[in-house]
């Protein structure tokens, strides 16, 4: 156990610090390759002590619940360790001191209309930005998407689609996998499609492009709100139980081959996968994946990372600006561009529909890999 007194040498030290020397501090504490519980509970705790300096807590007051804020995200790194290390109990009082802890009363900036305060409802959910208002589901019907329902019934296609570009995978975030190979390849990350990667998977992108924004007139919570990626994986694969950094986004989660002997645990419950069939759940809750060892050879998955369906601009509140959109009430002047960009879309599907009925027409032996639209 950690002893007070030497707790409190720790957050002297630390607030002595710039802020920046003290999360360099806590970082390299969290990374470390040490091991054991004495060393678990002091990195966890050093990532508290960096949540307390100063100009961290400052930051409660100055920025609002919309974006990063510092103490959010070093109590969100302290719980998830303590929570993958089996220290339930210690990851408990930890939510708890974290939810307890406010912006100081004499801060200059403060805004009464914006919460000064970490409103995570639990230890299994405990994203870096929580924007309040949003329904936290572990799983969602994926009817809520009427796309899915057409992935589905093209996943022989998006399949053969992906296993001929196959040579395109690459590790998926390592911090995170905990044994086994895990690989994955972008179609569209950071609000940007990877064109080349498009053209290998011409039909897939074509499914996609049409239904990218989901919520066109609402402006993404994090950079990375909506993104479309494949993973696979191989049997004795694990990846260890985290969750995103916002509870504005729900992955809409499509196997396509290889689900014998795969799982996924979201918030305490787990679901068996099915091929063919998508598994929706709240990207912000706590959730790991497990590849059986007697599971099949190779597994490979869809994953839409869509925005939430309750969020819009009230939920932002008198917010000024989110990680990605600086000036909010700029873009609540672009709401009117929502009617015209919705009817673009309908034209895309028609387009892209037209496209995959010629094409479907016309031997493509000869011809050129197809252009995406």
């Amino acid at each position: 156990d950690i002893r007070s007194d030497e707790l409190r040498r720790v957050w002297q030290a630390l607030a002595a610090m710039p802020l920046s020397e003290a999360l360099t501090c806590a970082d390299s504490a969290l990374a470390s390759d040490e091991h054991g519980r004495a060393w678990l509970l002091r990195s966890a705790r050093l990532a508290e002590q960096a949540a307390l300096h100063p100009d961290c807590v400052q930051e409660l007051a100055t920025k609002p619940a919309s974006q990063t804020r510092c103490a959010q995200k070093r109590y969100k790194m302290a719980i998830h360790t303590l929570t993958v290390g089996g220290e339930v109990w210690e990851a408990e009082e930890m939510w708890s001191r974290a939810t307890s802890l406010r912006a100081p009363v004499d801060a200059a900036q403060h805004r009464e209309t914006q919460p000064d305060h970490i409103q995570w409802p639990s230890t299994l959910e405990t994203p870096t930005v929580f924007i309040s208002g949003l329904r936290s589901n572990a799983f969602w019907d994926c009817g809520k998407w009427p796309f899915v329902s057409g992935l589905e019934a093209k996943v022989p296609t998006i399949l053969a689609e992906i296993e001929e570009a196959s040579a395109r995978f690459e590790t998926a975030y390592p911090y995170l996998k905990q044994m086994g190979t895990w690989q994955d390849m972008f179609l569209l990350r950071g609000h940007t499609w990877n064109t080349s990667l498009c053209s290998a998977l011409p039909q897939t992108c074509r499914l996609l492009l049409p239904e990218l924004p989901t919520r066109p007139g609402v402006p993404y919570a994090t950079q990375f709100n909506e993104e479309v990626v494949i993973f696979r994986s191989e049997p004795g694969t694990s990846v260890g139980a985290h969750c995103g950094s916002s509870n504005a986004v729900v992955n809409l989660h499509l196997t396509l081959k290889g689900a014998r002997g795969s799982s996924l645990r979201v918030a305490g419950q787990e679901v068996q996968l099915q091929d063919g069939k998508a598994v929706c759940f709240q990207d912000s809750m706590f959730h790991s994946f497990h590849h059986a060892e007697d599971g099949e050879s190779e597994r490979i998955s869809l994953v839409v990372r869509v925005m939430h369906p309750d969020l819009d601009l009230k939920c932002y509140g008198s917010a000024q600006a989110t990680d990605v959109v600086t000036d909010l009430a700029g873009w609540d002047r672009s709401a009117a561009l929502a009617a015209e960009v919705e009817r673009l879309r309908s034209e895309f599907r028609k387009l892209a529909a037209a496209a995959a009925s010629l094409k479907s027409q016309v031997s493509t032996s000869s011809d050129p890999a197809d252009p995406v639209l």
